[in-house]
């Protein structure tokens, strides 16, 4: 190891580099290909025997210089290093090497006054790993550490498997560290899942007290009484970032997701289509193969809120066994019946056909009336009728435009279905 007096020539005290070369958009300069200059494994395992008796995790007794090549803070930060690790002591021994080519390159054997030239360090032109370095593992690295490719600037954080994306937004507020970056390789980073697995209770890593569980991707919030009651708050809590947590939150869980109160006291099971829980009655459960579906436990008021959401008007729905033929589109809650030359005309054909449980679009297909402000539109006629208190009102154009209503809430059904309802 190196006297004081040696270090204070050597050239690896003394570099030095902005903190903005630590942000991951000033990095690309460090991520280029290896230097011309190299050296083989075996002379940079003598110079790390001089400098470091060979261990490549040491830390000097002055706490200036770290792992077996003996580099200051400055120069893993000016060379790139932080892409492996925060300091070269904490890195691989095939990392560290990495960052002494860059070295050799821009400073010469020079960099290590006693050691370098002693073993001849400038001389040996051999590329010491020919295959090009070798990166961590995502499945090793703790949640919360932020990860990119070498090939791209994109950044994500680490959480239960999964790799968040990080918005540049998200950097400040979050308090993500950019210079703790590490790479990983560039099919494990294409290859990370955007969002933590079902189940994964996040909140916003800028802080607030909301507390969110993820299912397909979309952040259903938890409420008070549910962090308690539904055991939310027995599991691992984790900081997401803030933007996409924010999309998350908009997200509707996928369709066709079977789903039950998290607590278990409601022996009630749905299935999600278009964003609304449609309940299972008993005797679907098993004729329809939901049972054989995996079963998801979800928040109560979430549940409660979803149960009693309407299906999305133009939705078009028909019975999930194929027992009934029938095609229905969604209009203000009910289930309208559509004859062949509607569903093609209306181009509802080019539509998501959703299948949903026998029992509960039977009782959709039977009420009585969309809900007051539903818009219609039929065949035989150019008017648009709003349905109100169970009848229809003639709109005029003078209420569309921007500000107003919109032309494409208003829902194509069957003559039939709008000569049902008295004039207003």
């Amino acid at each position: 190891m190196r006297s004081a007096a040696a270090r204070k020539k050597s050239a690896l005290a003394t570099a030095t580099v902005t903190a903005a070369t630590a942000l991951l958009a000033l990095a690309a300069p460090l991520l280029a290909s290896a230097p011309a200059s190299a050296a083989s494994v075996s002379t940079w395992d003598k110079v790390a025997q001089c400098e470091a008796s060979g261990n490549w995790q040491i830390v000097d007794p002055s706490g200036q210089y770290f792992g077996g090549l003996q580099i200051s803070m400055p120069t893993w930060r000016a060379y790139g290093g932080t892409q492996y690790a925060a300091r070269a002591d904490l890195a691989t021994k095939q990392q560290q090497i990495l960052i002494g080519e860059k070295i050799l390159a821009g400073q010469g054997q020079g960099a290590w006054p006693n050691c370098g030239p002693k073993y001849n360090l400038g001389a040996d032109h051999a590329d010491p790993y020919p295959s090009g370095p070798s990166y961590p593992a995502p499945s090793s690295l703790a949640n919360g550490t932020l990860v990119k490719s070498p090939n791209g600037p994109d950044v994500r954080v680490m959480i239960a498997g999964a790799g968040v994306p990080v918005a540049g937004s998200d950097v400040t507020p979050d308090h993500y560290d950019l210079g703790k970056v590490v790479l990983i390789d560039n099919n494990a980073f294409n290859g990370l899942a955007s969002a933590p697995p079902a189940g994964t209770v996040v909140h916003d890593q800028a802080g607030g007290a909301n507390r969110y569980v993820i299912i397909d991707g979309a952040a259903l919030p938890i409420s008070g009484s549910d962090w308690t009651e539904d055991g939310y708050n027995i599991r691992s809590d984790y900081g997401v970032p803030s933007a996409w947590l924010q999309a998350a939150a908009q997200r509707t869980v996928s369709t066709g997701r079977v789903v039950m109160d998290q607590t278990g006291n409601d022996p009630s099971r749905y299935v999600i289509v278009n964003g609304a829980a449609l309940h299972i009655s008993a005797a679907e459960w098993t004729a329809n193969g939901y049972s054989q579906q995996a079963l998801m436990g979800v928040p109560t008021d979430w549940l409660a809120s979803a149960a009693a959401k309407q299906m999305p008007n133009g939705s078009i729905v028909k019975e999930v066994s194929g027992a009934d033929s029938t095609v229905y589109v969604m209009a203000g809650g009910v289930a309208v019946p559509l004859t062949n030359a509607d569903f093609t005309g209306f181009g509802y054909d080019k539509r998501a056909l959703l299948g949903t449980p026998g029992e509960w679009l039977a009782s959709a297909a039977a009420k009585a009336a969309p809900a007051n402000g539903t818009m219609l539109l039929s065949p035989n006629s150019s008017t648009v009728w709003e349905i109100v208190n169970g009848k229809k009102r003639a709109m005029a154009g003078s209420e569309f435009g921007p500000g107003k209503r919109s032309f494409d809430d208003v829902v194509s059904v069957g003559n039939a279905f709008t000569a049902k309802f008295p004039t207003v």
